[in-house]
């Protein structure tokens, strides 16, 4: 019987839930320091129980009563008084110091064991070490010859349970063991995000590592079986096909967290004995993903699917607020709704007003790096934001360099440093980032089409024309790559074959606004004036319904020659603080503008010179 008569369950489990026995499990549940969880206990009430010893004393809690008070009670964080807090030393029970392994702190050994034969397994185990890391050793010198970094790529894991609606699970479990591997060690592991794997998959190994440039390939399998779930991995080496190593896990569906963790620490292992990389690099395995287990869930994994796919952003929001009720604790949640919801208020999705959307999506960035500082989707949404809605352009290279030195394997933290470098002028710095994307996401159609856009932004209409084209080759539904297709079309007095161009774009959207205005914009350089003018009725009449930025509007006005309305429409478009303004420095459909004294009044305001 444990204490206070609690009977135990499995793994130590009690009716109470599961038990703390530190301050720094406690502190690690409740995702703030164990000096303000200790300070918590004295002046908020923090249920914290205490063993009592003859010369000391050791806290345990519960997870379950830690969770209802901190919901109930809504404890505010206050560094100064946690700064003027004295803490008490962390001290384990007697029994648990006296049975520590010297060489893993924290883990016990058995107390039978006598001092020769524990002198005994400490020897083996560093000979296994020293062996292990010998071999390490001697397979990153042979890489390092050839200067390349390794390069992993996770494929989709398959859907064995034969229900569709299960699919969520393998797609969201390959995300997050992506993620989670990403972090491994990013100065020499390079892996490949989501978005390229899954173009990938199905793919024979030999065309993925031409493809991908890899050279290790994981693939996997969950099968769930009532409320039990089974994977199966492969990490396989791509020269020869030859499989590397593999495992299985099978789990009440209810421990599906402490899944991904084992996943995660069975393939770290792998790595550290297969990988050419220097192991002092990277983390102890079991450490690997200290945060995962604060992570996932259902709503979790769907919304990170709708995210990263760009889906369906608003039902995202919905799942990563609901993951975040669940557990108000998990930082990558927070981090997932800070990205659907800036993504989701600027052009061209327009899903939200971006006076709404920014300020919830830097909200939720901040509230993530509280629960942890080190989170790189984090700040690479403050980046986007500080760019995009405060124009603020300092910040935003500060906050985006951060995060892509955090893990050079995020793929949107480049992203969004190029667009960055494109709005102030810097192109062969765009370009050079732009082709860095692509060198990391070789597969992913989003990135080539920011190639594209880059060329078009530094003025290199035909080489953007060439790019478009040979994506639309392989990706002919590419919204993306059609509009900056038509708009070095249109730079090019090409207007029927941007035209053309446009039109395909909006039967391919459904007459999104930002396609409209695309359309109606070539139509008045053209001189097809009724054609340009019928485009502005149709987002007139959108936003009744929608929101729609007055910058579309001005967009074709400018086409049609009437500045006065197109300066009154973009002042409306500053007020509403429409992300795409900070473009106008170098966006060549604003060259009628230029001469005005109006528009360096406008760019001014933005802080662009």
């Amino acid at each position: 019987m444990p204490e206070n008569g609690a009977p135990a369950g499995p793994e130590g489990a009690t009716l109470h839930g599961k038990k703390l026995v530190s301050w720094k499990e406690i502190a690690a549940h409740l995702g703030r320091e164990t000096r303000t969880v200790q300070r918590w206990e004295k002046t908020e009430g923090l249920p914290v129980r205490r063993h009592e010893h003859l010369k000391k004393s050791t806290v345990y809690a519960y997870a379950s009563e830690l969770d209802a008070w901190f919901k109930k009670r809504q404890p505010k964080d206050d560094p100064e008084a946690d700064a003027a807090f004295v803490p008490e030393p962390d001290i384990d029970s007697p029994s648990e110091k006296e049975n520590e392994d010297p060489v893993l702190p924290g883990r016990p050994v058995k107390p039978t064991l006598r001092r020769g034969k524990r002198l005994v397994l400490l020897l083996a185990a560093a000979a296994l070490l020293c062996a292990v890391g010998y071999r390490v050793y001697r397979q990153f010198q042979a890489n390092a010859l050839t200067h390349d970094n390794v390069r992993l790529v996770v494929l989709p894991f398959a859907n064995l349970t034969g229900d569709p609606n299960q699919d969520y699970l393998s797609a969201g479990l390959t995300d997050v063991i992506t993620t989670q591997l990403g972090r491994l060690d990013p100065q020499h592991i390079r892996v490949i995000a989501p978005t390229s794997a899954k173009v990938m998959a199905g793919k024979p190994v030999a065309e993925i590592r031409e493809t991908l440039k890899v050279q290790y390939v994981l693939e996997g399998s969950v099968q769930r079986v009532a409320n039990q779930i089974r994977i199966d991995i492969r990490l396989i080496q791509a020269s020869d096909e030859a499989q590397a190593g593999s495992d299985s896990f099978t789990r009440d569906l209810s421990d599906f967290l402490q899944v991904e963790s084992d996943i995660s620490d069975s393939i770290a292992r792998k790595l550290v004995a297969t990988l050419p990389v220097p192991s002092q690099a990277l983390p102890h395995p079991g450490a690997v993903t200290a945060e995962a287990a604060s992570k996932s869930s259902d709503a979790f994994l769907k919304g990170e699917i709708l995210w990263t796919s760009r889906g369906d952003l608003k039902k995202s929001i919905t799942l990563f607020e609901e993951a975040i009720q669940e557990n108000p604790y998990n930082a990558q949640a927070y981090a997932g709704l800070a990205n659907a919801t800036a993504i989701i208020g600027q052009v061209p999705n327009d899903g939200m007003l971006p006076q709404e959307a920014k300020p919830r999506a830097r909200e939720a960035a901040q509230h993530a790096l509280q629960l942890d500082p080190r989170l790189v989707e984090a700040h690479a949404v403050l980046g986007n934001v500080a760019m995009s809605y405060d124009w603020d352009f300092s910040t935003a290279e500060k906050e985006l360099k951060t995060a892509i030195e955090l893990n050079p394997n995020y793929p949107f933290a480049h992203e969004w440093y190029a667009h960055l470098l494109m709005v102030e002028g810097r192109y062969d710095e765009a370009l050079a980032e732009s082709h860095h994307l692509l060198e990391l996401e070789p597969a992913t159609p989003l990135f080539h089409a920011v190639r594209v856009e880059t060329l078009y932004y530094a003025r290199k209409d035909d080489e953007a024309i060439e790019e478009a084209r040979s994506v639309l080759k392989d990706h002919p539904d590419l919204v993306l790559a059609y509009y900056w297709l038509g708009c070095a079309y249109r730079e090019k007095k090409m207007y029927p074959e941007a035209i053309a161009t446009f039109e395909r774009a909006r039967k391919l959207t459904a007459d999104s606004p930002f396609m409209v205005m695309a359309y109606g914009h070539a139509q008045a350089l053209a001189g097809n004036t009724l054609e340009a003018r019928k485009a502005l009725n149709i987002l007139t009449q959108m936003k009744q319904t929608r929101f729609v930025p007055d910058l579309y509007l001005a967009a074709i006005y400018v086409g049609l020659g009437d500045k006065d309305q197109a300066f009154h429409l973009l002042d409306n478009a500053y007020k509403a603080r429409v992300d795409r303004l900070v473009y106008l420095k170098v966006e060549p459909m604003a060259d009628p503008l230029r001469s005005d004294p109006r528009f360096a009044q406008l760019l001014a305001k933005i802080g662009l010179h």
